[in-house]
């Protein structure tokens, strides 16, 4: 593991960490979606804090600083080292293509759901019901929550296409082996386009890279 990595690493755990604490240990994944969304009470300066930064660097509090970005992250790379995966399994190309635009309609419904008046964060037993939905389906498919579902991930990822600091591919140093495919866990194409929208700032990609191909940068 790099020293990128092990930065992430710390981050991820000291934030995970502190949402426990904030929240009573009742991390529930309809309340941090709806108040972050609709910015309520200590939700409003953490969404602000992660729409700046996503204009500055893109997806980082996706990647980062997310709880349940945290615990998705671990579900996925326990079965990498159960099954000793070379390759993170895919969804199939013209399911992912279609299916990644589903949490756009998912941020829709949660804005129209204030709008008519719908702000009902107290769901206990679906609340963690749907956790574990997610936390089984992002073992099989790595971070199927953040790729297809995440309205929070939706949002910033509207400010993301306008980072200033991105991922960049120099194709001069790539010899086109994909194994910064293989491992992210978006599913992006990496040799073909960097997709700054879905990119959630891992950068698993560079650490698989041996050619030092991959740039973070202006």
């Amino acid at each position: 593991m790099d020293k990128m990595q092990i930065l992430r690493k710390i981050s991820q755990t000291f934030f995970f960490i502190r949402a426990m604490i904030i929240t009573g240990f009742y991390l529930s994944i309809i309340e941090f979606v709806g108040r972050f969304i609709l910015g309520v009470g200590k939700y409003t300066n953490l969404r602000i804090v992660a729409m700046v930064l996503a204009i500055i660097a893109g997806r980082v509090f996706c990647g980062w600083m997310c709880p349940f970005g945290f615990l998705f992250d671990l579900v996925y790379k326990a079965r990498v080292k159960i099954f000793k995966l070379k390759k993170l399994p895919t969804v199939p190309e013209y399911i992912h293509n279609k299916l990644k635009y589903f949490k756009y309609v998912v941020l829709i419904l949660v804005v129209l759901a204030y709008l008519f008046g719908v702000r009902t964060f107290d769901l206990y037993v679906l609340s963690y019901s749907l956790l574990a939905l997610f936390l089984i389906l992002g073992f099989i498919y790595p971070m199927f929550f953040c790729r297809y579902v995440c309205p929070v991930g939706a949002l910033l990822s509207l400010f993301a296409r306008f980072s200033i600091f991105k991922l960049k591919l120099d194709e001069d140093k790539c010899v086109g082996c994909k194994l910064c495919e293989r491992k992210c866990p978006m599913q992006i194409k990496i040799t073909e386009k960097i997709d700054q929208m879905e990119c959630i700032r891992c950068f698993e990609c560079m650490s698989a890279c041996r050619k030092d191909a991959i740039k973070f940068g202006r």
